[in-house]
């Protein structure tokens, strides 16, 4: 990614402290002998631009990123489906983190979102066999 770190050699986890999933995908990564860039999203938020790029490379929508079902999100849209376009999705990730749907580890060109804790394991090997690697432009590193 052109602002987040994309070094092979360290990964990136974009999670929030509060949903479980997330707290374990931090002390998985943690433990790890590789370095890591742990963002907690409930103290620190990532750019509209950032954003963007994590789901290009996750090659998602931002609304696929967004947990529909969180108590927060159902209380600010009730039960509907909203249509949310770019905009609205990365509204709603910065100012309520906590309905990202999954964790997302990144490491080079690669990511995932991890919807259980072994997942970011993936990451952990210098080669990631088996994964599936995607590689977007970029301009600038952070």
């Amino acid at each position: 990614m052109a602002l987040l770190a994309r070094d092979d050699r360290q990964m990136v986890l974009l999670y929030h402290p509060d949903i479980e999933l997330g707290k374990q995908c931090f002390a998985t990564a943690q433990a790890a002998e590789i370095k890591v860039l742990s963002i907690n999203l409930k103290k620190n938020n990532i750019s509209d631009t950032e954003w963007v790029e994590v789901s290009k490379l996750l090659n998602k929508s931002l609304a696929e990123m967004i947990n529909q079902e969180h108590p927060v999100f159902k209380e600010i849209y009730g039960d509907s489906q909203p249509n949310l376009d770019q905009h609205d999705a990365i509204k709603i990730l910065n100012k309520h983190p906590e309905t990202l749907v999954y964790p997302i580890a990144i490491r080079g060109n690669q990511a995932l979102q991890a919807t259980k804790t072994a997942d970011i394991t993936k990451l952990f090997s210098s080669d990631s066999k088996g994964f599936e690697k995607k590689a977007i432009k970029s301009n600038e590193n952070r």
